[in-house]
């Protein structure tokens, strides 16, 4: 498996939710007025962000798109996990006219991080379309959930500093879920 190799990676379609309710996460905060739910939204989705960051995966559903130059390797280690589903495979020539890669040649391995190719694929530009997530909100794991609360709990107790930090705990939390590449 190469993971030298360059490639382009865009978000195509971002979640359609949070991990977060913003009731849930104002109750844990205990502020009772809505002066603040824009505030308070947006740490939601900065929480949400540097935890994919941190853990290396998708929280909730989104589509991904994987781009290589010439070919695609025999075995492609997703950057994006945990992996729900390849979408589509496909080639483009020069003009920019795709033939699409019939999914009969290529599967997700077991640990959904691995694609694998059962043929050579080589092309101008060839694009890897997969959804990544743990599903909707209520399938990201609770202990996840809670060190988001402790984030932005931090976050909502330093605003105006400049240096936004991830609490240790939301740390511990995270880690039996951080993803790890060897």
């Amino acid at each position: 498996m190469n993971n030298t190799r360059r490639y382009a990676l865009a978000r195509t379609i971002a979640p359609a939710s949070e991990p977060l309710t913003l009731a849930d996460t104002k109750l844990f905060l205990r502020v009772d007025s809505n002066s603040e739910d824009t505030l308070i939204t947006d740490m939601i989705i900065a929480a949400r962000m540097e935890a994919e960051q941190f853990l290396r995966r998708a929280l909730i559903t989104q589509t991904w798109k994987l781009a290589f130059d010439e070919y695609l390797d025999q075995q492609v280690q997703l950057p994006v996990t945990p992996v729900i589903a390849i979408t589509s495979i496909n080639a483009f020539d020069r003009a920019g006219v795709s033939q699409l890669i019939d999914s009969d040649v290529y599967y997700l391995s077991a640990t959904k991080d691995v694609l694998t190719i059962d043929t050579i694929i080589f092309s101008h530009r060839v694009e890897v379309l997969f959804s990544a997530g743990y599903g909707a909100d209520s399938d990201v794991p609770a202990p996840i959930r809670q060190g988001m609360l402790h984030h932005i709990a931090g976050m909502y107790d330093v605003r105006g500093f400049e240096s936004v930090f991830m609490p240790e705990i939301t740390q511990r939390l995270y880690m039996p879920f951080r993803e790890v590449r060897l």
